[in-house]
C-alpha cells in the first residue's frame, strides 16, 4: 500500500478552453417566464400576472388569472422579454395570443384552493435560449433550501407594479410552521392550508400581487447548464413586502392532470416527457451555462473547463463485482482495483445476497471489448462488520489470478494520511461514467444532515471516524449523477497520481445538494495490509554465495540485480531489511550484494541554451522539486534540491525559513512527470547558524515522511568532499527550462574575482566566505533562458559513472552566465549534514 505510486500512476486530462455563445444571461436566466395580460381599448396592455412556459404552446398559471375584477379573461403573453413596458429589449420578444383557458375543475373564485390553470397559446412558440420551456418538479418532497421567484408584481405595500422583471429567493416553509399565519377558517381558507399548498419566504422579501401565477422554481444543474424546475405556482399571500410567507400551488400534486390536460388537447405529452433527465435533454442546449463555468472575452463566452465539475476521464480501476451460475450473470456491484489481485468494495453490497459475488469483469467501463471476466478467490468482509449500523462496511474481493496493470485497468493508490482529507475529490457517475467534483468532506464530528427520511436513520450512532461526509453545490438534475455503493471517491493529487480516499455507502446524486456518506479507507489502512499482504517471517532470509567476490555482479530471487560490495557502502540493504527481505552475501559476511545504480544514457535532442546540455533520465535522479500546495491542490514549484539520502533532501535555507514551510517534494522527472515520485515533506531541519542577513549556513535538511526506494529514475547522489579543491568543470541545473531540465557548465570564481551584480552585491555585506563558491560562464545570455531555482544542485560529473554534488545554488542570474551567481559549498557543512543523517 506504502509504494503503490511507485508502481502504478496515470495522466491526468490537461485543462481545454471551448466556445459557448448564446444570448444575454439575464435574458437566458428566465427564458420560461410569461407575462400575461389584458389588452385595452387603446391596445396598450395591463400585464397583471405571471406564468410559466412549460409546453411549447402552453403556459402554467394561477386559476385566479383566468379573469380580472370585471371578470374579463386575459388575451396575450409575452416571453423573452424583461422590461416589458420598453422596447430596448424587444429582440428576442415573443407575444402570442391566449385563445384557451383551462382552469383546474376543483377551482372556485370564492376559494384559495387549487388554484392553478394552463393556457393555451394561438401557435407554439419560436424555440430560442431566451424562450423555451420549463422542466416540472413532480416530486413531493422538495428539498431545496431555497427557491427563486420572479415576477412584474409590486415592489412592496401600496407600490406600483414594476416595470422590469425582478427575482427573489425565498427559503420553503413546513405547512405545520406556516399555519400561524394562515389559519383554519380564514376567508377563502376554510379548511386552513392542505397538502397541494406549501410556503415559501425571506425576512424582507416577498411576492406581491401582479407575480400572481408567476413562477417559483429551482435550476438544477447538470454538466455544464443550469436546468430550471417549476416548483411552484405563485397563489396567494397576506400584505405585500411584510415579510409574511406567501404561499404557492405544489405543482407535483398536478402533473398527473396537467399532463392529461395537454393530451386532451391534442399534445404528444406523456409522463415520461416531464421526468427529469428527458426534459432536460430535450431542451439542454438553451439553456444558460453555470456562472463560474463561463469567461468572458472580448465580448465573447467561453467554457473554462479547469472549473468542471465532471471530469471527462473515465476511471479505468472500476471494477464490476458479480454473479454467475450455469444460466445467467448478473453485475450488482462495484469496487475499486487497489492492487494487482484485490478489490476494495463495500460489505453491505457484497453481502446483500445469499451467497457471495464469485467473478468480476475489469477494464470494461469504456467499452466491454476491452474487459475481461476474472474467477474471485474468495471474498474477505471486514470481521467487525456491522449491517445494522454500517460500521467496518468495507470488503476484499481476493481474484484468482494476478491483473497485469494496462491502458484498461489500472491499480489505485489509497490515500493514507488520517488527519487531512484531500480539499477537492472526484466521484465516479455509473450512469455516465464520468467523475463528478466534490468538495471537502465533512468533518466527523460535524452533524450530518440528510433532509430524506430514507438515509437519515442509517447511522444510528452517528458519524464514527471511519466515515467521511462529502458534498458540492449545487443540486442536480435527479439521475445525472448516480454513485453506486462501493464505487470509489478518488483525488487527483499533482499531475500524476490518482488516489482513492473513500468507497461510497450511500447518499444521492453524487453528494450534490445533499451530503452523502462514505467510507474512509485511511482508517481502515492496518486491515487491508494483513488481506492484501503476504505474511512476513519474523526474520530476513540471508543467503552466502562462497563464489562471488567485491565488484562480481549478483541478482536476488525477486530478480533484482545488483553488484557485491563492502556492507557499510550499501544503504539499499537497511531497505531490505527493514522489509524482511531475503540478505544475500558474497563469499562473507562483509561483502552483500546491493542494487546496483544506473547510469545516463547519452540520448537527447532538441534545442537548448548554449553552454548547455539536456538532462538524462538515470543521470540526475537525485533531482528534487521542492513545493508548497495552494488551497485549490494546485502546486507552486518554488526551490530545487537534491536526494541525497533515501528519505532527506539537501536545500537552501532561505527555501524554508518563512512562515509557510514546503509540504512536498517531487524527485526524479527529468524527461517526463510520469517518472517522478510525489512525497509528503515530514519536517524540515535549518541550520542552527543560519543568518539571512549575512548569507551565512544558508543549508536546509528535508525529511520525508517515507524513504523512497531506490528506482532507476529516482536515486540519491554522493556529496563531493574535497575541502582543498573543487572540480575544474561544474554544472547548474535549470528546472525550469520548457522542453526538460537542462544542465548548464559553469566554472568557479575565486573571491577576488567574483564580481557581483548591484543587484546582489548588498547579499553579501561580509562578502563571500569560505562556505561560499562563486560560478561563473560565458556569454551573457537572453534573459530567462536559464533560471537555476533557489537549492537546486551545482553538480560535478566525475568520470563516466559518477555525479558528485558540490554545492547548492543560492542567488544570480541567468545560471551564472554573463555575471557571477554564488552557492553554498557542501564540504564546508559536512559534519553538519552527517549529524543529522547520522544522529
Amino acid at each position: 500500500i506504502s509504494d503503490c505510486e511507485e508502481r502504478f500512476y496515470k495522466k491526468i486530462d490537461p485543462i481545454k478552453v471551448a466556445p459557448a455563445a448564446g444570448s444575454p444571461a439575464y435574458l437566458r436566466e428566465f427564458a420560461h417566464i410569461a407575462a400575461i395580460g389584458w389588452t385595452n381599448e387603446d391596445q396598450s396592455v395591463r400585464w397583471l400576472c405571471g406564468g410559466s412556459l412549460i409546453w411549447e404552446n402552453f403556459i402554467l398559471t394561477a386559476a385566479h388569472c383566468a379573469a380580472d375584477d370585471d371578470n374579463v379573461p386575459p388575451d396575450v403573453a409575452r416571453m423573452g422579454d424583461i422590461n416589458i413596458y420598453s422596447d430596448e429589449d424587444d429582440e428576442f420578444a415573443q407575444q402570442l395570443k391566449i385563445v384557451e383557458i383551462i382552469r383546474h375543475p376543483k377551482h372556485k373564485y370564492n376559494s384559495n384552493y387549487y388554484d392553478i390553470a394552463l393556457m393555451k397559446l394561438e401557435r407554439n412558440v419560436t424555440l430560442h435560449d431566451t424562450v423555451a420551456p420549463s422542466c416540472l418538479w413532480l416530486d413531493d418532497e422538495i428539498r431545496f433550501p431555497e427557491l427563486l421567484a420572479a415576477g412584474w408584481g409590486r415592489t412592496g405595500f401600496d407600490q406600483n407594479t414594476t416595470k422590469t422583471l425582478l427575482k427573489v429567493q425565498l427559503a420553503p416553509i413546513t405547512n405545520d410552521k406556516c399555519s400561524t399565519h394562515y389559519q383554519r377558517g380564514v376567508r377563502k381558507l376554510e379548511n386552513g392550508l392542505m397538502d397541494h399548498q406549501f410556503c415559501a419566504g425571506d425576512e424582507k422579501m416577498d411576492t406581491c400581487p401582479g407575480d400572481s401565477g408567476g413562477p417559483l422554481h429551482v435550476k438544477l444543474f447538470k454538466e455544464w447548464k443550469l436546468i430550471p424546475f417549476l416548483v411552484g405556482v405563485t397563489s396567494f399571500g397576506k400584505a405585500c413586502g411584510l415579510a409574511a410567507p406567501g404561499v404557492y400551488v405544489k405543482v407535483s400534486k398536478f402533473g398527473d392532470w396537467i399532463i392529461e390536460t395537454l393530451q386532451r388537447h391534442g399534445e404528444m405529452a406523456t409522463r415520461f416527457k416531464f421526468e427529469p433527465l428527458v426534459c432536460t435533454d430535450r431542451y439542454y442546449n438553451l439553456r444558460e451555462y453555470k456562472e463560474d463555468l463561463v469567461r468572458v472575452y472580448e465580448g465573447r463566452e467561453y467554457l473554462g473547463l479547469s472549473n468542471a465539475y465532471v471530469s471527462s476521464t473515465i476511471s479505468n480501476n472500476v471494477i464490476e463485482i458479480g454473479w454467475q451460475d450455469d444460466r445467467n450473470t448478473t453485475y450488482g456491484c462495484y469496487g475499486y482495483l487497489i492492487s494487482t489481485r484485490g478489490v476494495v468494495s463495500s460489505a453491505s453490497c457484497l453481502s446483500e445476497r445469499a451467497d457471495l459475488p464469485n467473478i468480476v469483469r475489469i477494464g470494461g467501463i469504456d467499452s466491454l471489448d476491452n474487459s475481461r471476466v476474472v474467477p474471485v478467490e474468495k471474498v474477505i468482509i471486514h470481521p467487525d462488520y456491522n449491517k445494522e449500523t454500517l460500521e467496518h462496511n468495507i470488503a476484499i474481493v481476493k481474484l484468482e489470478s494476478t491483473v497485469d496493470p494496462s491502458e484498461h485497468v489500472f491499480p489505485t493508490c489509497l490515500w493514507q494520511n488520517i488527519t487531512h482529507s484531500p480539499v477537492k475529490q472526484l466521484v465516479l457517475d455509473f450512469g455516465t461514467m464520468k467523475f463528478s467534483q466534490i468538495n471537502e468532506p465533512l468533518h466527523s464530528h460535524r452533524t450530518l444532515e440528510l433532509s430524506s427520511l430514507k438515509y437519515s436513520d442509517l447511522l444510528p450512532q452517528g458519524l464514527q471516524n471511519e466515515h467521511l461526509c462529502f458534498q458540492n453545490q449545487p443540486f442536480l438534475v435527479p439521475g445525472s449523477c448516480n454513485a453506486l455503493p462501493g464505487s470509489a471517491i478518488e483525488q487527483k493529487y499533482s499531475v500524476k497520481n490518482v488516489y482513492i480516499h473513500g468507497i461510497n455507502l450511500f447518499g444521492r446524486d453524487c453528494g450534490y445538494g445533499e451530503s452523502a456518506v462514505g467510507i474512509r479507507l485511511s482508517a481502515h489502512k492496518a486491515w487491508l495490509e494483513s488481506v492484501l499482504l503476504p505474511h512476513l517471517k519474523s526474520e530476513s532470509l540471508v543467503y552466502i554465495d562462497p563464489d562471488l567476490e567485491v565488484g562480481d555482479e549478483c541478482e536476488y530471487a525477486d530478480g533484482t540485480k545488483g553488484i557485491c560490495v563492502a556492507k557499510q557502502s550499501c544503504q539499499a540493504i537497511h531497505t531490505r531489511l527493514q522489509y524482511k527481505q531475503q540478505i544475500s552475501f558474497c563469499s562473507n559476511g562483509t561483502v552483500v550484494y546491493c542494487k546496483v545504480r544506473f547510469y545516463k544514457q547519452a540520448v537527447a535532442s532538441g534545442a537548448f541554451p548554449s553552454g548547455g546540455s539536456p538532462a538524462y533520465l538515470r543521470e540526475f535522479a537525485h533531482i528534487a522539486a521542492i513545493g508548497w500546495t495552494n488551497e485549490d491542490q494546485s502546486v507552486r514549484w518554488l526551490c530545487g534540491g537534491s536526494l541525497i539520502w533515501e528519505n532527506f533532501i539537501l536545500t537552501a535555507a532561505h527555501c524554508a525559513a518563512d512562515d509557510k514551510m514546503p509540504n512536498i517534494a517531487r524527485i526524479g522527472g527529468i524527461d517526463s512527470l510520469d517518472n517522478s515520485r510525489v512525497v509528503i515533506i515530514d519536517k524540515v531541519t535549518i541550520h542552527p547558524k543560519y543568518n539571512p542577513t549575512k548569507q551565512q549556513h544558508n543549508i536546509a535538511m528535508i525529511k520525508l515522511e517515507s524513504a523512497v526506494e531506490p528506482t532507476e529514475s529516482v536515486f540519491p547522489t554522493c556529496l563531493w568532499q574535497n575541502v582543498t579543491h573543487s572540480p575544474i568543470n561544474q554544472s547548474v541545473l535549470d528546472l525550469e527550462y520548457n522542453n526538460g531540465e537542462i544542465m548548464t557548465r559553469v566554472w568557479e570564481r575565486s573571491s577576488q574575482k567574483c564580481r557581483l551584480a548591484q543587484k546582489y552585491s548588498g547579499l553579501l555585506p561580509q562578502g563571500l566566505k569560505n562556505e561560499h563558491l562563486c560560478f561563473q560562464n560565458q556569454p551573457f545570455l537572453v534573459p530567462g533562458s536559464c533560471n537555476a531555482l533557489p537549492g537546486s544542485a551545482i553538480e560535478q560529473e566525475y568520470g563516466d559513472e559518477k555525479i558528485y554534488i558540490h554545492g547548492i545554488n543560492l542567488f544570480g542570474r541567468d545560471c551564472g552566465y554573463g555575471e557571477p551567481a554564488v552557492g553554498i559549498r557542501l564540504s564546508a557543512h559536512k559534519a553538519w549534514l552527517e549529524s543529522v543523517l547520522l544522529p
